[in-house]
């Protein structure tokens, strides 16, 4: 019963059948639905829904036996041998996304459209159920259109419908594509706004018939819907706008015009009695016609002044003409003409001046012949231009107006005289230009005007004379050589050209006889240009042609000087180089170190769901394509040529931007070594009674951009590989001697808690066999501890050792060679050397002090970071000072190795790193610069500032790439990976609520303790600061960071949190987002009882560090003095 009523309010526009008191009454048998069912105008549907809805539930059918009784009647066979068929797909989880119902209808259309339409028919019913099947698949198409992401998916939409437009009504267009293609006008991705506009013109077009409801449907809903459009910040928008603007000026006035014929007809049928208001419609339609006039108007003049020329180019060249019967005569001169004319003064795109001679003939067309004293010194520009090819389109004007009869007489002749000097341009377009627009003036003039107006301007420029000189072979068989090109061009680009002039006219005078002799040109640069042109072959015919062609060069020369000045300003912005940047495109940054690949069954098995809750056979109808209790065929292996035959069928493959998790799909395609594999089942149409199966497969969809990036991607890996394996054994090996377990990850369980310093601790160090780490405080006092003790297999845990004798707030420490030595330095400025004597147990180890140094604290100030490392013959100890000095103190010799000053303008020193290599160091700053120093040659090499600014608390070097640093900086717990060659910041982990890379920090806390490794290619880092979380972060897959152990103030000892990558400005973001507690949530969670004490720190974490014994162990320190071990 509630099916039939749902099929009812199909029909009856959502009128519903019973509201609750009907429905009771009904149920008595006190209510009659007659009155409802009298609505639906198809029979065959009233009698379906009135069986439907029976009260009797023995007298109403199953769905099934419903389908057959009503085959042929409610439902045309169309239903049944495509439609149910092809639509049930889409019921399936394999296409769940409208993206791939549009790429998959595509794909099918000619076949979808061969089943809809099939061949010409000719029966009333059969045209009727071809509608009826097309307005079902608008349906389905229209559905999908709101919901699209990809640019790709909307463009194929568009093409959809501008492909099924032709066969659609009207009505149809305008109720149900219309609406669509405006929400498509305002899409975020500018080619599809612009394929929205061409998609609407060409559909609007296509509308033969105006519904009275749709009167006012373009200047009230259409033209105000796609008006923004002419000042869209995309070039490509507005050049769609200019180009369809005609188109849809002139279907409006048509819409106009066809509503205005309808409302005569209408008014030619009324009685007598009202025949008082026949004059009103028109004057609602010169009313209309105003308010369309002045809408348009206001955009093609917006166009018309749009910055980019191209645009204004586009307008003209598309419909010019049509813009000049929309407006009409008068509006045509004062907007369209106006506006062209100033098109002539861009002196640096002759695209644009020779578009204009190409529109200004169906201008002046329409204008009528009033224009030609406005357009006759603009054609005579046109025709002293510096571009070639803007003279001959000026030319093809000229002969165009002049067959129209645009041109007064006396204008002929007068551009007839700087037209014939043409016929000798050694530009053989304009040659042919000159000599088609004479023979079209020969055509109009009578026969005395030609032969003694046009033939004296021809004489110079012909061999013999000529009779026909109407006939364009005539007089082109009968020209004088033209001009050498070498000899036109050198005149043309002399910048001394009218001195030249003025002595090839004095040659002249002597060559006919009007002087005695040519005196020598006074400027010695006349002379040179003259023994250059003679060395070039000029002759006393060519100084002839040059002559003639003088009043051309003079202007041709200064309107060449103005735009090579012009040009010359634009060099930069005409090289040729597209900058990527300033059209705000980010790089695209892939880590050719990651060879694993994501597990995408994982991915799949989230987005599987089951089958929606219908009962079994309705879901076998349409929730699936899978009876139940009916064994799949193995469609996958059976050949090709094994297809139903008897019916129709259509192969439905997927998208190649599909990839298949199906196990037999992945059988069937292994091996092809492509990331895209097609599905090679088809879903075939068959005869009523047989139920097509298609195999149950989860399908992610990758655009074919995505998919060569995957290839170059690998490809590149592979080729990397061989270097990268031979380089990452060597730094691995250098970059520490005991790295984590393969596959570590730790748990966060506490297994030592250690409170023997009095105060802030500072700094943690392991030493390099990893039996010992030590630890320095602000009590003064520094602690070794032994890491055997760290596992829990002994009761007491307290340090082995413990040095107080070097005065003031221990700040920093370093273990040299080994465990033997230990170097710590004090905010008093003293440094010490101390010696560790290991004592076999019980005993404990002596320390006793070696070497030591004193600063001074005014000059150098105190130490803020401490390395060792082996440098050949020499030890060195570098320690950096806050006031920027930066030192190589060698052990062995007692002597400095080498001295660096760094420029304190860009911030006191806060921490440095140095190169695995030891060729570089780098030094960051309080101020958020990083400087860069060669140590070879103790030479800064550069420097990099934090956009932000922001303190940098933390230095080290990248594990595996040689060039980049990882600094952790002040605010927002941000740890940054820069490349110092370059200076990007290259991969982030952000672990803030502030936006990824905002300079905002509404989160004050920072990482203070970094660890890292290799870890076999697969870098991990180890990061705690004032948050006093202790984060893991998997660089590889940043997907599977996660917190090891949240703060003593966390509700939970994790804190539940998600990762997520993105690019942002070209920088790999790694973000972490708190995933919301589920309402409840926190009734389910045990709640800690008090006897349960919080293990994580209750101050800030100040460093961290990480040592292996039988297994991995992390040890961090805070700011009330606890050290905590964590496995």
């Amino acid at each position: 019963m509630p099916q039939g009523c749902v099929i009812a309010e199909l029909f009856t526009e959502g009128v519903p059948m019973f509201d609750l008191s009907q429905l009771l009454a009904y149920r008595n048998g006190h209510f009659s639905h007659e009155q409802v069912l009298n609505k639906i105008e198809d029979l065959n549907i009233r009698g379906l829904v009135s069986q439907m809805i029976q009260r009797d539930p023995d007298m109403r059918l199953t769905a099934e036996e419903y389908l057959k009784q009503q085959r042929g009647r409610a439902f045309p066979e169309l239903f049944y041998t495509f439609l149910q068929p092809y639509m049930a797909q889409f019921a399936k989880e394999t296409f769940q996304s409208a993206d791939e119902r549009i790429l998959v209808i595509r794909k099918d259309l000619e076949n979808i459209l061969q089943n809809i339409c099939g061949e010409d028919q000719t029966d009333k019913n059969d045209g009727q159920t071809k509608d009826h099947g097309l307005i079902i698949l608008v349906s389905v198409i229209t559905s999908c259109l709101q919901t699209l992401k990809y640019c790709d998916s909307k463009l194929a939409a568009l093409e959809l419908i501008l492909h099924l437009a032709p066969r659609l009504s009207g009505e149809i267009l305008l109720d149900r594509i219309t609406p669509y293609l405006l929400h498509f006008a305002n899409d975020l991705i500018p080619r599809v706004r612009a394929e929205a506009v061409r998609t609407l013109t060409k559909v609007l077009a296509l509308v033969k018939e105006v519904p009275r409801n749709d009167v006012n449907i373009y200047p009230e809903y259409i033209l105000p819907g796609i008006a923004h459009l002419a000042q869209d910040e995309a070039t490509l928008v507005r050049l769609a706008y200019a180009e369809n603007i005609a188109l849809l000026a002139e279907t409006a006035l048509r819409f106009l015009e066809i509503v205005q014929l309808n409302n005569l007809n209408v008014e030619s049928d009324i009685n007598g009695e009202e025949t008082e208001e026949t004059l009103h419609p028109n004057e609602n339609y010169d009313s209309e016609l105003q308010a369309l006039h002045e809408m348009v108007q206001q955009k093609v003049v917006t166009l018309l002044s749009d910055p980019e020329n191209i645009v204004k180019q586009t307008l003209m060249e598309n419909g010019i003409t049509r813009l000049c019967v929309f407006f009409g005569r008068q509006k045509a001169n004062d907007v369209l003409l106006s506006h062209m004319i100033t098109f002539l003064n861009d002196k640096n795109d002759w695209h644009l001046r020779g578009a204009f001679f190409d529109s200004i003939v169906g201008v002046a067309a329409y204008v009528g012949w009033q224009s030609s004293s406005i357009l006759k010194p603009l054609l005579q520009q046109g025709l002293s231009d510096a571009e070639e090819f803007v003279i001959y389109k000026a030319l093809n004007a000229l002969t165009c107006m002049c067959q129209l009869g645009l041109l007064q007489k006396p204008h002929i002749y007068e551009f007839a005289s700087d037209i014939a000097p043409f016929l000798c341009h050694p530009n053989l377009w304009i040659r042919y230009g000159a000599v088609g627009f004479i023979t079209v003036v020969a055509q109009h003039l009578n026969i005395a005007d030609v032969y003694c107006k046009l033939m004296p301007y021809l004489h110079p420029f012909i061999s013999q004379p000529i009779i026909q000189i109407d006939r364009e072979i005539v007089l082109l068989s009968v020209l004088q050589e033209p001009v050498h090109r070498s000899i036109f061009d050198y005149v043309l680009r002399s910048k001394d050209i009218i001195n030249l002039y003025r002595h090839l006219i004095l040659r002249q005078k002597v060559r006919n006889g009007l002087m005695p002799e040519c005196p020598l040109p006074e400027d010695p640069v006349v002379i040179q240009l003259l023994k250059k042109l003679l060395s070039q072959g000029m002759t006393e015919a060519d100084e002839d042609k040059l002559l003639a062609l003088k009043d051309f060069m003079l202007k041709s020369n200064k309107a060449k000087a103005n735009v090579v000045d012009q040009s010359h300003m634009n060099d930069s912005a005409e090289s040729g180089v597209i900058d990527l940047a300033a059209l705000g495109i980010p790089g695209r940054h892939i880590d050719l170190v990651k060879t694993k690949q994501e597990n995408d069954d994982k991915r799949a098995r989230r987005h599987v769901k089951q089958d929606s809750n219908l009962n079994e056979e309705w879901k076998s109808m349409f929730g699936s394509l899978e009876p139940p209790n009916i064994v799949q065929p193995k469609v996958l292996t059976a050949p090709a040529d094994q297809e139903n035959t008897t019916g129709k069928s259509l192969r439905s493959e997927s998208s190649p931007g599909m990839i298949t998790t199906n196990p037999a799909l992945q059988q069937v395609s292994e091996g092809t070594g492509v990331l895209t594999r097609k599905t090679t089942s088809s879903l075939s149409v068959l005869q009523a009674g047989n139920a097509p199966v298609l195999p149950p497969t989860y399908q992610r969809r990758i655009t074919t951009c995505a998919t060569e990036l995957q290839h170059l991607i690998q490809q590149k890996r592979e080729q990397c590989n061989a270097e990268r394996m031979a380089k990452q054994l060597m730094e691995s090996a250098e970059w520490e001697s005991k790295p984590p377990p393969p596959g570590w990850h730790p748990k966060g369980l506490l297994v030592a808690h250690l409170h023997e310093h009095k105060s802030a601790v500072n700094r943690i160090r392991v030493s390099d066999e990893h039996s010992i780490f030590a630890t320095c405080s602000n009590d003064g006092t520094v602690k070794i501890w032994d890491s055997q003790k760290m596992e829990g297999k002994t009761t007491t845990t307290r340090s082995i050792l413990t040095h107080s004798r070097i005065g003031g707030k221990i700040k920093t420490l370093a273990f040299c060679q080994g465990s033997h030595y230990l170097a710590v330095a004090s905010d008093n400025g003293t440094i010490q050397l101390l010696g560790i004597e290991a004592n076999k147990p019980p005993k404990s180890p002596k320390i006793h002090s070696l070497q030591s140094r004193a600063l001074d604290l005014k000059e150098d100030g105190c130490v803020v970071d401490i390395h060792h490392f082996n440098a050949g013959a020499q030890s060195v100890l570098a320690y950096a000072t806050v006031n920027g000095s930066l030192v190589g103190w060698d052990l062995r010799s007692s002597t400095n190795a080498w001295t660096l000053k760094h420029d304190l303008r860009l911030g006191l020193t806060t921490s440095f790193a140095v190169d695995i290599h030891q060729c570089w160091l780098c030094i960051g700053t309080s101020n958020g610069t990083m400087a860069c120093w060669d140590m070879r040659f103790q030479l800064p090499i550069s420097s990099h500032c934090h956009p932000a600014r922001a303190r940098i608390r933390r230095l080290l070097m990248h594990p595996l790439c040689q060039s980049w640093v990882i600094a952790a900086v002040q605010g927002n717990n941000e740890v940054s990976m820069w490349d110092m060659e370059t200076g990007d910041r290259r991969f982030t982990l952000w672990a803030s609520s502030a936006p990824p890379l905002s300079e905002m920090q509404p989160s004050p806390h920072s990482i203070h303790g970094i660890y890292c490794s290799p870890a076999d290619g697969n870098p991990l880092l180890l990061t705690a600061g004032s948050d006093m979380r202790i984060r893991f972060w998997d660089l590889a897959y940043p997907e599977r960071s996660y917190i090891v152990a949240g703060g003593a103030n966390d509700a939970l000892h994790c804190p539940s949190v998600s990762y997520y990558r993105k690019i942002i400005e070209g920088t790999e973001v790694v973000q972490e987002i708190h995933n919301k507690q589920k309402v409840g949530s926190s009734e389910d969670v045990p709640r800690r009882g008090p006897e349960s004490l919080p293990v994580g720190h209750h101050d800030i974490i100040t460093d961290l560090a990480a040592f292996q014994t039988t297994q991995g162990f992390i040890v961090t320190a805070s700011r009330d003095g606890i050290v905590k071990v964590w496995k």
